[in-house]
């Protein structure tokens, strides 16, 4: 590889390697840590699960990690550039990019969830802990409320299941099983903050509480993206290191809660059966693309304004595994509030499985509302929450702006501020149809296809390219210019035969076991 070439503008680096480790663990430590890691986790065998996910980690994950950032650091390019290397495949530079252009329209769309959530904190008492409210249904439980079975509660219904409030008639029942009982922090988000639609091909509008949300979104991205990588850089300070205090304050919070212990203790029992089934392998080398970040370009962009000799071997290792450990974190705190929920409403740990993105917007709320003065904590949360966010969809508009400006950079540089103001007012319009009432069926499926078949494709090309193409030895050789040292050997055949192999394994076995998304209750069909 070459790593400058005559047109090649000399760009901003790094002010501190700080900064760069910041900015790297704000990118890998996203969403998918909070709101993936566990569910995954629990329908997967609970504590058995990190035996397959670390082993997918080590054999996959690190060696697309240290092939990207070294690519990244060695070219001092984007995404697009950076394959030169073998020009015949800058087409996969192209799909990085546009893939980065897909995630940064549709990643948009939860920090919007999440400023909403935001903004309510500052009520009191919490709008997502009471029942009675214009969103909420009849079975809804309030927080902090228990249900058992064969307890008498009132429950308002009708026999059609349909019409007003005013139409139900409330009677008093005993309630032998408390299936189709939700909790009220539930009921606000499906309720309030999605408004929910019956399916995909109802789109159903657009709530102005979210399209105001997605535009003051799409507005602090380009105010913090305006002085380009040295004010991510300096941002990164508070929204990186945020997010370990108050996890680890609501683990030992969350620790005091009744029922805790025994979410807990399904989180690190292990059920090794499901070792023998491959779809835990299967999602577990998945969870290391949707939460380590690879493929997308992502990786490389950071990168690229390293200097020369850093030493990018280092940093991977301690990155990848320093961001993978956050989701085992992580998943103490929504665990032992998830054994607090299942106490509250009597019913296994295990019926939790499937709450998906719904755990960042359900259950870390419950767990606020038990904290003392449940407002600030709120506000801490939710701002902490939304700058994780933040980070990521950084990244996301970065990979775009800097092959934009890796291509035209005389221009780019001129009209600088135009152009990324142009890019964040294309970004709020095309979130637009993610705003509406059936925007998270939408979501769902961009999620469902992008993250899942596209990077594993991605990854694949990669290893064939950098590997059997360019040639691991020659690549090798260029990463040991730059560190000093040569890397072990073991890089060369992980990147040459096993990543690949597994890669393959696993795209094959997505296709064949292929099922089409779900979400509450709705499943998508191939048409639509």
């Amino acid at each position: 590889m070459k790593s400058h070439d005559p047109d090649h503008v000399v760009r901003h680096t790094w002010s501190r390697k700080t900064e760069y480790v910041l900015s790297m663990v704000g990118y890998c430590v996203g969403l998918g840590n909070v709101w993936r890691f566990p569910y995954v986790c629990i329908r997967n065998g609970g504590g058995a699960f990190l035996i397959p996910f670390v082993i997918c980690l080590a054999v996959c994950g690190l060696p697309l990690y240290f092939m990207e950032v070294a690519m990244g650091q060695f070219m001092s390019r984007g995404a697009f550039h950076v394959w030169n290397i073998c020009p015949l495949f800058k087409g996969i530079g192209i799909g990085q990019i546009v893939a980065g252009f897909i995630s940064s329209w549709y990643y948009v769309i939860p920090i919007a969830w999440i400023s909403i959530y935001l903004a309510n904190s500052f009520k009191s008492p919490l709008p997502w802990t009471l029942c009675g409210q214009d969103w909420n249904t009849p079975l809804c439980v309030p927080q902090g409320s228990r249900v058992t079975r064969n307890e008498s509660v009132n429950i308002s219904f009708n026999a059609s299941g349909q019409g007003d409030k005013q139409d139900y008639q409330a009677i008093n029942i005993t309630v032998n099983h408390v299936i189709g009982i939700r909790p009220a922090s539930e009921e606000f988000w499906i309720n309030n903050v999605l408004q929910l639609s019956p399916g995909i091909e109802d789109m159903d509008g657009l709530p102005w509480h979210t399209t105001l949300a997605l535009l003051i979104s799409c507005l602090l991205v380009f105010i913090c993206l305006s002085r380009g990588v040295k004010s991510v850089g300096k941002v990164v300070y508070v929204t990186a290191t945020l997010p370990y205090i108050l996890i680890t304050v609501l683990i030992i919070k969350g620790a005091t809660l009744p029922g805790a212990v025994d979410g807990v203790l399904f989180y690190i029992s292990p059920d090794f059966s499901k070792l023998m089934q491959v779809q835990t392998w299967l999602e577990a080398s998945l969870q290391v693309f949707y939460s380590l970040g690879p493929i997308w370009g992502g990786l490389v962009t950071m990168a690229s304004y390293n200097k020369f000799n850093n030493n990018c071997m280092r940093d991977s290792i301690m990155l990848t595994f320093l961001c993978e450990g956050t989701s085992v974190f992580a998943g103490f705190a929504i665990f032992t509030v998830l054994g607090h929920m299942a106490y509250n409403l009597d019913v296994p740990v295990a019926n939790f499985s499937e709450t998906g993105a719904g755990l960042a917007f359900v259950v870390y709320p419950e767990a606020i509302a038990y904290l003392p003065v449940p407002q600030l904590w709120g506000v801490l949360f939710f701002l902490m929450l939304f700058t994780v966010a933040l980070d990521s969809q950084f990244v996301f508009v970065e990979i775009v702006l800097t092959s934009i400006y890796d291509i035209w950079p005389k221009f780019v540089t001129k009209y600088n501020i135009a152009v990324k103001l142009g890019y964040c007012s294309l970004q709020f319009l095309i979130g637009l149809p993610f705003a509406a009432r059936g925007g998270m069926y939408l979501f769902q499926l961009v999620d469902w296809y992008i993250a899942a078949f596209a990077a594993v494709a991605v990854g694949l090309l990669e290893c064939i390219i950098v590997a059997w193409i360019y040639g691991a030895d020659n690549f090798m050789d260029d990463v040991t210019r730059m560190m000093g040292y040569r890397p072990p050997y073991m890089f060369n055949i992980l990147w040459r035969f096993i990543t690949p192999a597994l890669l393959i394994v696993v795209l094959v076995t997505s296709l064949v076991s292929y099922e089409a998304p779900t979400f509450e209750g709705y499943k998508f069909t191939s048409a639509g």
